[in-house]
């Protein structure tokens, strides 16, 4: 990421997570905190690859995202949560677990983005 724009948006989707990541803490057991967390969790480590390549090992930031993104993938699995149109037990995502953070994470901020507009 090179601009500052990207890099504020970059460390808004950390506090967030951050959050998150509280919230499930306070309320341990509750599989929709704990969905959440992984979606916006494996996004931001998707996003960070990139973000992070030219101050970190991108073999760390490569392998981070891909095990946040199979936790999500597991969680969708065992609790048939998943929100996005090619479901989780879709063999597809045995290669591509952060295909399938990415396209739970399109859906999550959609729906975020209805329930808002939802209230106005």
């Amino acid at each position: 990421m090179s601009s500052t724009t990207d890099q504020f948006v970059l460390l808004r989707a950390t506090a967030g997570v951050e959050r998150l990541d509280v919230e499930r803490t306070v309320h341990p057991g509750d599989q929709q905190r704990e969905r959440t967390y992984l979606v916006h969790r494996a996004a931001l480590a998707d996003r960070a690859v990139a973000a992070l390549a030219e101050v970190e090992d991108p073999a760390t930031n490569e392998q981070d995202a891909e095990d946040t993104a199979r936790r999500l993938l597991q969680h969708d699995r065992a609790h048939g949560t998943g929100r996005g149109p090619v479901p989780a037990a879709d063999l597809r995502w045995d290669t591509d677990a952060r295909g399938y953070a990415r396209q739970e994470h399109a859906a999550a901020v959609r729906d975020e983005h209805e329930t808002e507009h939802a209230r106005d």
